[in-house]
């Protein structure tokens, strides 16, 4: 692929993350595409190119991320040859009918790869977290695949040990919620978010009592 293909294929699947406060960022959530002020778009994808370009990326994804401020300066602060983690293929999928997974096997083996969007729609993700370290005892409200949720993956076991989001591997599961209107995808997602109710018991000698939580309170 040569490089402006790769350029395309990130261009049309800028991301917004969702991210915890404090001095160690966990992310909570992806949502894409993301919208931008057309100022901030053009600083963001001229940045981006001269990233991928000074690393000489040329064939395949690259996955870029990039802050910015309240002035519209764009910073890149990580970049890597490889499509992006986090479940952001899948919503590239479900949002842009662009099927990624086989763009790059084609590129891979030397065939023309399909880049172009074939739909228009908005997809988000969140992810499940535990509000402290301790052991699971239960997990309710966890959303069902069915129209308008395509995905959703529990991976931790009831009895398992669970840590409070200190690492995006702290993960315990995550759906993926799609739409045309983003405002109405991203009110979805939070709302099936708050519902999801963790039961976690903390470690002996915690001083903290065994008590529900939401994990509304990771993604605020």
């Amino acid at each position: 692929m040569a490089r402006h293909a790769v350029t395309r294929l990130s261009k049309s699947s800028g991301t917004e993350k969702r991210v915890t406060s404090g001095g160690r960022r966990v992310e909570t959530g992806h949502s894409l595409p993301a919208h931008l002020p057309p100022a901030v778009e053009a600083a963001v994808y001229r940045e981006v190119n001269l990233a991928i370009e000074a690393v000489g990326i040329q064939h395949g994804a690259s996955h870029t991320e990039v802050i910015v401020d309240e002035r519209g300066r764009c910073t890149v602060i990580e970049i890597a040859a490889r499509l992006a983690a986090g479940h952001i293929g899948l919503l590239i999928q479900h949002a842009l009918g662009m099927d990624v997974f086989t763009a790059l096997l084609d590129v891979a083996l030397g065939h023309p790869a399909a880049l172009a969007p074939t739909a228009g729609g908005y997809a988000a993700v969140r992810f499940i977290t535990s509000p402290h370290a301790g052991r699971l005892t239960s997990v309710t409200g966890l959303p069902t695949t069915g129209p308008g949720v395509p995905f959703v993956r529990w991976r931790t076991p009831t009895g398992a040990p669970v840590h409070a989001a200190g690492a995006n591997a702290h993960r315990l599961g995550a759906f993926v919620v799609t739409g045309p209107d983003p405002a109405e995808v991203q009110e979805r997602a939070d709302r099936m978010c708050r519902q999801v109710r963790l039961h976690v018991e903390p470690p002996p000698g915690a001083l903290d009592q065994v008590r529900s939580a939401s994990t509304a309170r990771i993604a605020e």
